[in-house]
């Protein structure tokens, strides 16, 4: 494999941070949770977000660069790549068109995803952009068994941008680190109008 550019892949390596703590700071995940990659583009390369760091903490020289078939490749500061790296790359494998993933654990999206259902498109928005967000079941952390069902629901729903996972997150498949983000915001803002919709119909 040809050698990156350094200019280049320190370009991500900080974008990818800069996301990552926009996610963190936007309640969308909280602890140590959650997991965010991007593809370097035109490349067989992912660079992912290490384990057990608060995505509001991680720095540029930390995120982890990985083959697609999940060789690692770099990891300046010898820290482990997310336990969920098997489904950020079979995503990837599975959708050429997408640029970057974010696995993170918003609380109106996560209740929803305990249903086993589809999230409610309760806006105009969300049914334009997001058109469906499908449910797939729930598996531990880091399992084949996980990575599988993830790439089960992708494949199943090949347009799709967003999955809820259930008890455990979401992912949102976005044409780069941005577009990603973006998809995560308004996919939990979508889930706390569907969940204060239905409580005002009771009311009323």
């Amino acid at each position: 494999m040809k050698d990156l550019p350094i200019g280049e892949l320190n370009y991500y390596r900080e974008a990818l941070s800069e996301f990552s703590r926009r996610s963190f700071d936007r309640h969308l995940v909280g602890g140590t949770g959650g997991n965010l990659s991007v593809r370097i583009p035109n490349t067989d390369r992912v660079l992912i977000t290490p384990t057990a760091i608060s995505l509001g903490d991680v720095k540029p020289e930390e995120n982890i660069l990985v083959s697609l078939t999940g060789e690692v490749l770099e990891s300046p500061m010898g820290l482990k790549g997310s336990k969920e790296t098997s489904f950020h790359l079979a995503a990837f494998r599975s959708r050429p068109d997408v640029g970057a993933i974010a696995h993170v654990h918003p609380p109106y999206a996560t209740a929803f995803s305990n249903t086993g259902k589809p999230l409610p498109l309760a806006t105009i928005s969300a049914r334009v952009v997001l058109k469906n967000v499908p449910c797939v079941e729930c598996f531990p952390p880091g399992s084949s068994e996980l990575c599988d069902c993830v790439t089960d629901g992708i494949q199943a729903n090949p347009e799709i941008k967003a999955l809820l996972m259930k008890e455990h997150g979401i992912l949102t498949m976005g044409t780069d680190l941005m577009n990603a983000f973006y998809l995560a915001d308004l996919v939990e803002d979508t889930a706390k109008i569907a969940y204060l919709a239905a409580n005002i119909q009771k009311i009323n």
